[in-house]
């Protein structure tokens, strides 16, 4: 697998139905090396603190496989927009049903870990001028990893991710975007789940809460 883009920006302010927004989500490639700590990626920032960034989100990565079917569904040519959904990293061939929870990969001199899919906001719309498009998204399933860096380093396009550690007793980002989304009432794979250490406090409280709605309050 390579980086085929390295993309960041800073919160910008944006005009959407005449309400004046702000946003990342408008991210640019870079094309010299880049500095990575535990925040995210150096130049790179968050308007929502609450649904973007922090330790378990500071890395949104995204394969570019799935251009080409955006392309086709909404008719337009998507071939050299990095960044298309706000991702950091634009990866070559990264698939949601190949890759673990807690999976950890060596990128350079730095090692990042998987610990959720996206959750998407009503901004994703805006970014691709469809107000559908949030909807389609989660329908997909395809919605991309976050990460959370495990040490400081730099990174560059071109560099490869190599895996070097999965854990064990793990579900795959393509199932916990199922289950976050579509499979609501799976009680059991929900409670798989809450029992993955390295799967992030935030998907864990939505599975907490729907399992207290079923009546399962044994998980409290």
């Amino acid at each position: 697998m390579k980086i085929l883009s390295i993309n960041i920006s800073l919160p910008r302010k944006i005009i959407f139905n005449n309400k004046e927004l702000l946003t990342s989500i408008y991210k640019e490639p870079v094309n010299n090396h880049v500095k990575v700590n535990k925040m995210g990626i150096e130049g790179d920032g968050q308007a929502d603190l609450n649904a973007h960034g922090g330790i378990n989100k500071s890395i949104y990565a995204y394969s570019y496989a799935h251009y080409n079917y955006w392309g086709k569904l909404l008719n337009k040519d998507f071939i050299n927009d990095f960044g298309l959904i706000g991702e950091n990293l634009t990866i070559d061939d990264f698939s949601e049903k190949e890759y673990f929870i807690g999976d950890e990969f060596e990128i350079s001199n730095l090692i990042v870990k998987i610990t959720q899919p996206r959750i998407p906001c009503f901004k994703l719309g805006i970014k691709m001028g469809n107000k559908e498009f949030v909807k389609y998204f989660i329908d997909y399933s395809h919605v991309g990893m976050y990460m959370k860096v495990l040490n400081s380093g730099e990174i560059k396009k071109g560099d490869n991710l190599k895996l070097i550690y999965r854990e064990d007793n793990s579900m795959t980002v393509y199932e916990i975007s199922q289950l976050a989304f579509k499979d609501l009432n799976n009680v059991s794979a929900m409670k798989k789940a809450l029992k993955m250490s390295y799967l992030s406090d935030e998907i864990k409280d939505r599975f907490k809460s729907r399992l207290v709605k079923l009546g399962h309050y044994e998980i409290i």
